[in-house]
């Protein structure tokens, strides 16, 4: 159909090409793209927070989720850090003691190997499904490795995790944590902090440690709430 200005016709399809990409993103062969929730998750090992959140209200909502997220994990929380001048070595405080300490480095760790070692499609799949079996163990500082296992990962990137965590890789991982943690604003205040789209609120954190899935489908087209969110 040739299209001339005032045409009845032309001016409907018109109309209904913009109503109907206000709602959709395209990308070339007319394929949707999902509406991308970006979430940081600021946390730690031993908090019983943190580990209550992950279990009970990141893992179980993730598979049916995982499309519309993208999630950063950061373990550091309330912790402090300082660095020696003259030979370069970290010092750290936690606020669960030198324990959570080690566990966070271990999961920090455990994400840098998955970021490393997989292909970018897969690298969230592996992050959360190994930090949800780390913070639903019954003490997460030593769980990484053994969660490692049961998951399967690589030969290659089980090595890695070991060997970072013996060595000061996992100082410098922990401490860019905890650059992260500390440049927050307003700062944090609370274990776990959940940050949606870059932009803390008050709300948004409420909402996510009572109902994670609740929040995330609040910012889903309606196509996409009806598709995923009524099983929720």
């Amino acid at each position: 159909m040739r299209c001339y200005l005032f045409n009845p016709r032309c001016l409907l399809f018109i109309t209904a090409f913009i109503a109907f990409s206000n709602d959709v993103t395209l990308v070339s062969g007319d394929e949707l793209v999902p509406t991308l929730v970006n979430v940081h998750v600021y946390y730690e090992s031993l908090c019983g927070d943190s580990m209550r959140w992950i279990r009970d209200q990141l893992v179980p909502s993730y598979t049916s989720l995982k499309k519309y997220l993208k999630i950063t994990l950061i373990p550091y929380g309330k912790a402090t850090q300082t660095r020696e001048s003259e030979t370069g070595l970290w010092h750290f405080s936690c606020q669960h003691g030198s324990s959570e300490c080690l566990g966070n480095k271990a999961q920090a760790c455990a994400i840098h190997a998955i970021e490393s070692d997989y292909q970018e499609n897969e690298r969230q799949d592996q992050i959360v499904n190994l930090i949800g079996c780390t913070m639903s163990d019954r003490y997460p500082p030593s769980a990484v490795e053994t969660c490692a296992t049961k998951q399967n990962l690589r030969e290659e990137t089980r090595t890695r995790i070991s060997e970072c965590i013996k060595s000061s890789l996992a100082d410098d991982l922990l401490a860019a944590n905890g650059d992260k943690t500390w440049a927050l604003n307003p700062p944090l205040s609370f274990v776990p902090t959940i940050i949606i789209n870059g932009v803390y609120s008050k709300e948004n954190q409420n909402a996510a440690l009572n109902n994670f899935a609740q929040l995330i489908c609040s910012f889903l087209l309606d196509d996409e709430k009806l598709s995923t969110c009524s099983t929720l």
